[in-house]
């Protein structure tokens, strides 16, 4: 199942029930909603690269997860499709680990 929309907020990493975990929320193309996509391990680690108003699109799945007495359905991110969010260290900026691939000046 894929998703795609224009991000409105990256949320800061937080760590729960021993994962990694990142909220990207972003206005949905298909339902014109606003949604919460969630993001563990390292790809909570390479989405914190999105940019705020970047259009993206991501292979999801569907989670059932009880809150309090009821059922509710949060999104997961499997696989960022666009942009492919590849990074590297092969770039000239000193004390910086990471960036985009996409984002290296050229040499």
């Amino acid at each position: 199942m894929q998703i795609s929309g224009i991000v409105l907020k990256i949320f800061e990493e937080t760590e729960k029930d021993d994962l990694i975990e990142r909220i990207i929320r972003i206005k949905s193309f298909e339902k014109d909603q606003i949604l919460d996509v969630y993001c563990y391990n390292k790809l909570s680690f390479r989405t914190g690269f999105l940019k705020v108003g970047e259009q993206v699109t991501f292979e999801i799945v569907l989670r059932g997860i009880s809150v309090g007495k009821k059922q509710e359905t949060q999104i997961v991110l499997k696989k960022p499709i666009k942009p492919d969010l590849i990074l590297t260290k092969d770039h000239p900026f000193v004390g910086v680990d990471w960036i985009r691939k996409d984002s290296r000046t050229p040499k």
